[in-house]
């Protein structure tokens, strides 16, 4: 028997005579519902006639936008309310949705010192699914140039290179690294005016930013990037591999559309930023090598042609979203969640408990373990000096099937038997630190394993070399030595003149190694 479909819920009494301006203050309403209802009328009411809505009034409704996010919680409910901000931003007129990206990245930029590690993640997400929508819109207005100058300009502008002191950098860093994931996954028309355009924001940092982070990061993520593409697509075109699009479509952009003459028009400029000269040039000699490696192959590189299917390849699959509009009678979300998927939720918390309750049991395993002598992660190696802890369980085992297969030590790991030698020659120079006879070591390795702590005891012997020990070495004792337990604070005697405040003076109990002995020095 199927369900009836759920009836829309009635607006909140704060919400029945609202219109206009005066929703956005209830988006950052504790309330869920009020939110949720707050912004269904939002959208009707920016996607009906457009607006006039002055600067001041897009910043608002940001504002409302963001605290909205702010105080969502639940991973699912947090992506589908991002889901719903990208919605309304392909749902507005062509004329506001240019402002409307002005106010999410000036608002973004404002609020970023402000957000917690907590609630950073959510926002990491917006930020990526707001490239991913500003990509959408640029394939629903089939790539015009002037459409992509004016974003991209507002990119530049409230972006990258703002001269506001904003101190929202951060945002401009995230923005950089998904930037070419999403162009990949979406895809653009090969023509050198629009890839111009495109990177032309991040030439243009390259070329005036003074952030050493931002440039970094546009090295890094933009164009280091574009140059391994490049690469590999040489490489695979020698082998005759077939590649993704998405590497098609960067391995094409690094080949054939002459950045390396972009960046010598840019290191070459007189406003270029004297600190970025060598980052610039450095780039101009990668591409240009690429460039003659192409040209030495003799592979021919066909531009692939343009379609308005986003390809699959490596693009993020949007998770099955739970709707935010259905609320029970409490104001409570309600999760259109099936009943295999509670079953597993069911499961995973029980999971959850019997972890928590078997952590004494792990315990108690674990140092019965430690009792009978079993390596557990104690194995220390030494890669490029420095020690790496390694598990010596995994190790032995394999150790041991290397001798049964082929009766060799030489099939060992060499770092774990340099590491054992090292040991070996350490403990044996301890132990005979006074004698005089050369040490030969044999060619082949040495194993050694320890089963465990043991204390350590030092035998000091004879000068006539017969191996007898001493009756000094026999009283030895180890003694911990504790200077504030040692130590006898007394006042000074005579007293000083109360003028002068001077501490008492600290004199030894005694000798710490032997009762009798008369103290040293301080």
């Amino acid at each position: 028997m199927k369900k009836r479909p759920r009836e829309p819920k009635p607006l909140h009494p704060a919400l029945a005579s609202i219109t206009g301006p005066a929703i956005i203050k209830f988006l950052a309403s504790c309330n869920a519902t009020v939110r949720s209802q707050s912004l269904r009328l939002l959208q009707s009411w920016l996607a009906a006639e457009p607006p006039q809505l002055s600067d001041s009034d897009i910043k608002k409704v940001w504002k409302g936008l963001f605290y909205c996010l702010w105080h969502a919680d639940k991973t699912p409910n947090q992506v589908a309310l991002i889901d719903r901000y990208t919605s309304l931003f392909l749902s507005l007129k062509p004329s506001l949705q240019l402002e409307f990206f002005r106010g999410f990245l000036v608002t973004l930029r404002r609020e970023w010192p402000g957000i917690d590690r907590l609630r950073l993640d959510k926002f990491y997400l917006l930020i990526r699914r707001f490239v991913k929508a500003l990509f959408a819109v640029f394939r629903l207005r089939k790539w015009e140039l002037r459409v992509l100058e004016g974003y991209f300009g507002v990119l530049e502008s409230d972006g990258f290179l703002a001269e506001d002191k904003l101190r929202g950098n951060g945002v401009n860093y995230h923005v950089v690294s998904v930037f070419l994931e999403e162009l990949k996954g979406v895809g653009f028309p090969m023509r050198k005016e629009v890839v111009d355009v495109v990177l032309g924001p991040f030439f243009t940092v390259m070329m005036r930013s003074q952030d050493r982070i931002l440039l970094g990061k546009v090295k890094s993520y933009v164009f280091d990037e574009l140059v391994k593409a490049g690469k590999e697509m040489l490489e695979k075109k020698r082998m005759g591999v077939e590649e993704k699009d998405g590497d098609v479509l960067l391995g094409t952009v690094s080949l054939r559309m002459g950045l390396s003459g972009m960046f010598y028009q840019v290191g070459s400029s007189v406003d270029c930023v004297q600190g970025n000269r060598k980052v610039v040039l450095g780039l101009h000699d990668d591409f240009l090598k690429l460039e003659k490696e192409l040209e030495l192959s003799g592979v021919e590189i066909v531009v692939p042609e343009y379609s308005d299917v986003v390809s699959g390849g490596d693009y993020e699959v949007v998770p099955q979203l739970i709707p935010i509009d259905s609320y029970t009678s409490n104001g409570n979300v309600e999760s259109s969640v099936g009943e295999d998927d509670d079953k597993r939720i069911s499961k995973k918390s029980k999971k959850a408990k019997k972890g928590i309750n078997g952590d004494d049991k792990k315990r108690k395993k674990k140092k019965r373990r430690d009792e009978n002598g079993v390596c557990e992660n104690k194995s220390v190696v030494v890669e490029n000096g420095d020690f790496v802890n390694v598990n010596c369980t995994e190790n032995f085992q394999s150790l041991s099937d290397d001798l049964e297969n082929d009766g060799n030590v030489s099939a060992l790991n060499e770092t774990v038997l340099l590491n054992l030698r090292k040991q070996f020659e350490k403990v044996v120079a301890e132990a005979n630190s006074d004698s005089d006879d050369d040490l030969d070591f044999p060619n082949a390795p040495l194993i050694s394993i320890s089963r465990g702590k043991r204390k350590r005891t030092k035998e000091i012997t004879n000068r006539n070399g017969d191996g007898g020990v001493d009756d000094a070495a026999k009283s030895v004792k180890r003694v911990r030595f504790s200077m504030k337990n040692n130590l006898v604070w007394k006042p000074q005697n005579p007293l000083p003149p109360e003028s002068l405040r001077l501490p008492p003076s600290v004199t030894p109990r005694g000798s710490a190694l032997k009762k009798g002995v008369p103290p040293g020095p301080l």
